[in-house]
């Protein structure tokens, strides 16, 4: 709308200037009979453009700019106020992470020494059975040494007499099993 009475005036304008401009011979701002005129015309498209810039124009930008730096600072706080609460909450987040990790080690811990007790009593356990199977064997090694030394004295008789009786004819088997009882004593120590 201001825009619309300002073309309204500076038409209003043109048209009162124009029968002076139709009379004058030359450039009319230049001719010193239409000063006093030209400084009235002057003086009211002076005052009306002042007062439909001061009345039209001036308030709403002054408005404009007073909205803006309202909603510029209702920004900066909302900002703000994020920004606060963003930190409270990497606080929170912190402290809860902190406490997990707490949580989580002494979980580890507990599991970890569970382990260890588990495999220490798994170990004695299988230790144990170990043990017992090495004295089993080594009792059934005596028991099997035993029989086969009982068995390697006849032995040792019958080859002696078979190899006596081979290289001399006959052997008196009796005899034979009374020498290798004498030689087997002299060479235990």
């Amino acid at each position: 709308m201001p825009v619309q009475a300002l073309r309204t005036l500076v038409t209003a304008a043109a048209l009162i200037g124009l029968p002076f401009a139709a009379q004058a011979a030359g450039m009319p701002q230049f001719d010193l009979k239409r000063f006093p005129t030209q400084i009235f015309w002057l003086v009211v498209c002076f005052a009306v453009l002042y007062f439909l810039m001061a009345k039209a124009v001036l308030p709403k930008i002054g408005k404009t700019i007073e909205s803006r730096e309202h909603k510029i600072q209702a920004d900066l706080d909302a900002a703000q106020k994020a920004n606060d609460a963003a930190r409270a909450a990497a606080v929170e987040q912190d402290k809860a992470l902190a406490e997990a990790r707490g949580q989580a080690s002494g979980l580890i811990r507990a599991a970890s020494e569970a382990a260890a007790a588990a495999t220490s009593a798994k170990m004695h356990e299988v230790s144990d059975r170990l043990g017992a199977d090495i004295v089993a064997a080594e009792k059934r090694i005596g028991e099997q040494r035993t029989q086969a030394l009982a068995g390697l004295g006849a032995m040792s008789s019958e080859i002696a007499t078979a190899v006596m009786g081979k290289l001399v004819g006959s052997a008196d088997p009796a005899q034979v099993a009374r020498a290798v009882d004498e030689a087997a004593k002299a060479g235990k120590p």
